[in-house]
């Protein structure tokens, strides 16, 4: 049959299908194959294809528009999805595309460019336009190159196929009539958190192609981040709905037993700075928008069981902090979820349709290792019908989306439970004085240098036999609002490349201490902060130092590495002295603070130092500092 137009009419019931086929019939259209159920999790759906040899008229039906046929007008805002990780999460799909049929785009549905064209040859683009999605959307990889031998580039079959504007096209029956939904792609085929290369990242073209690290302020964080915000800035009515996040095969190959530290402090991260635009986040809060997180294919399970455990398991049971795993290793009859493997992904010459096999090099495939992608029908079938009904699980269910409204009311100015008591951020440095930014320092040599396109500090011992330190006075009212309304002190940090790990002792990186005049209940001095940083012949360890001669172990940041790193210790308030150490975003054991009066450093002082003189200690690159305080209105 050769068709110009295809659709799939959608309904909950038998009787309501039947109503819609009557309505498409009458509009010109034709069954194509046998109906379908699907029970991807969002209750039963009936599904039956459509096809249209000649011109169709297409009345606007609720729920159920033709996707051929433009809407009368341009929605008015757009739901936001971003979609990132890696290969798995992009368009790998190796079987031909088929953009006259079941990946036809729709009007309704949007992406942010990154390519200079729309398509290959197509409209011209800049940088974060909104432009047509398709089924190879402009990840931060560019797959529009790789075609498959059978394409009819006149057809539009460039590529590979991915599931985006599937995830889309299976939610449009379900936003208002008047939305659409804009896709975020900031996908990069074998990135990982633990191994791969930075690369570079500019706001006028987003990460390189050749970043293949995740991790916080990374280039591919900055993609996400960057192009969310744009998303949003949009429109103020545009609404985030949920970020998408398929990631972890190739940190089978890294250290996968730091994967769920670095994702978590990530996630927190991406929340963090998006604080100013609450208002446009489902749920009214940044916290609000889940992070559906797709499973990979058997072929990765197979390869390491307990590797697999630890990294896809670690997004398992998450719930509670809005992180929702959906698997993806088998059917709902238990059969392996179709891979790119070809005979997985076999022709279809029926209906024009060439699978993998004719993939049969480097020059076209995406893998040699055919079964680690999913196929190009996955993509289109359960893949995007699980993630979908994921993210309409989580995010779908608030009255201001079930009745159409555009989310919550965006507010005057940001919303904020705490203020900084003291903050450094070396991005905003212009050299390496201090005194600008309210600190100042003693001993040691600071440099601002470039690290992976951001500034950090640099620290270090110079020749002198003395300890160095940074410091920032704090007036002690601060203290008592961070006793009374809790708060946090953080520090982001690395040891840098050049710099090995010292294998024969103990060796400090840096401590935080912080002497208060007014110790809660009994009164006198005491610290707030005697934290430091430091190896053992292995690994990065954080203690506490309580006495002269004594500490506490509080946790470790794993093997040595020159990854960035963040230390945090979060106060409860009621002037209560337990705090919770916080390891690249991972909550440790709370413990109490014990009185400690010593007076080698300055009173109502915080002070960063490498705490001695006496032995060698290791350069540290500081990015952010900073001691807040729930404002006097918030919750403690």
């Amino acid at each position: 049959m050769a068709f110009k137009h295809y659709d799939v009419v959608r309904a909950a019931s038998p009787s309501d299908l039947a109503k819609r086929i009557t309505q498409k019939l009458k509009e010109g259209w034709q069954p194509y194959g046998s109906a379908l159920i699907s029970t991807a999790g969002y209750g039963a759906e009936f599904i039956q294809p459509v096809v249209s040899e000649g011109s169709i008229s297409s009345p606007e039906e609720p729920g159920n528009r033709p996707t051929t046929s433009a809407p009368s007008v341009a929605p008015e805002y757009y739901y936001v999805i971003a979609l990132a990780g890696q290969s798995n999460g992009m368009s790998y799909g190796e079987g031909l595309p088929l953009p006259d049929t079941f990946d036809s785009p729709d009007p309704r549905i949007k992406q942010l460019a990154r390519r200079s064209t729309v398509t290959p040859g197509g409209a011209a683009c800049k940088y974060n336009d909104i432009i047509p999605a398709d089924h190879c959307l402009h990840d931060v990889q560019d797959m529009s190159r790789l075609n498959h031998p059978k394409a009819d580039l006149s057809k539009g079959q460039y590529g590979t196929v991915g599931q985006g504007l599937h995830i889309a096209k299976k939610l449009l029956p379900f936003i208002p009539a008047n939305a659409g939904i804009l896709l975020v792609p900031c996908c990069r085929g074998g990135s990982a958190f633990t191994t791969g290369a930075d690369g570079t990242y500019s706001d006028a073209s987003g990460a390189s192609e050749n970043s293949t690290r995740w991790g916080v302020d990374k280039p591919l964080y900055k993609d996400l981040i960057g192009r969310t915000k744009a998303a949003l800035e949009k429109n103020p009515k545009n609404v985030l709905f949920a970020v998408v996040w398929m990631q972890g095969e190739f940190d089978f190959g890294g250290t996968p037993a730091n994967h769920a530290a670095q994702f978590g402090a990530l996630v927190d991260k991406f929340r963090a700075d998006l604080a100013d635009m609450a208002g446009q986040c489902v749920g009214g809060s940044a916290g609000g928008v889940p992070w559906i997180c797709g499973d990979t294919t058997y072929f990765w399970k197979q390869k390491n069981e307990s590797t697999y455990q630890t990294v896809y398991g670690s997004y398992k049971n998450k719930t509670e902090k809005n992180i929702h795993f959906v698997p993806f290793m088998t059917d709902e009859n238990g059969v392996n979820v179709p891979t790119n493997k070809p005979e997985e992904d076999p022709d279809i010459p029926g209906i024009g349709y060439y699978g993998s096999k004719w993939r049969d090099s480097s020059a076209t495939w995406t893998s040699q290792d055919r079964a680690s992608h999913f196929s190009s029908w996955a993509r289109r079938g359960i893949i995007s019908d699980r993630l979908a009904t994921a993210i309409l699980s989580c995010a779908g269910k608030s009255s201001a989306f079930v009745n159409g409204t555009a989310g919550v009311v965006v507010p005057d100015r940001p919303v904020t439970t705490s203020e900084s008591v003291i903050f450094y951020d070396a991005k905003k440095a212009t050299d390496n004085q201090l005194k600008p930014y309210g600190w100042d320092g003693v001993y040691g040599r600071r440099t601002l240098v470039d690290d992976s396109g951001n500034k950090a500090l640099r620290i270090e011992k110079n020749n002198s036999a003395k300890s160095w330190s940074m410091y920032c006075d704090i007036a002690a009212d601060k203290a008592k609002l961070l006793l009374e309304k809790g708060g946090e002190i953080a520090v982001r940090f690395k040891i840098p490349e050049n710099v090995n790990l010292e294998t024969t002792r103990n060796k400090y990186a840096f401590g935080l201490y912080w002497r208060i005049a007014e110790w809660p209940g009994e009164g006198g001095e005491g610290h707030l902060s005697s934290f430091f940083v430091q190896t053992d012949k292995a690994s990065i360890n954080v203690a506490y130092h309580h006495t002269v001669n004594q500490q506490k172990e509080l946790g470790t940041f794993g093997a040595f590495d020159h990854d960035w790193h963040t230390l945090a210790f979060k106060f409860k308030g009621s002037n209560s002295i337990n705090v919770t150490p916080v390891l690249d975003g991972v909550d440790g054991q709370a413990f109490d603070l014990v009185k400690w009066a010593n007076t080698a450093n300055g009173l109502n002082r915080f002070v960063i130092t490498d705490i001695t003189g006496s032995a060698e200690t290791y350069p540290v690159l500081i990015d952010t500092v900073e001691v807040k305080a729930n404002k006097a209105g918030a919750a403690a």
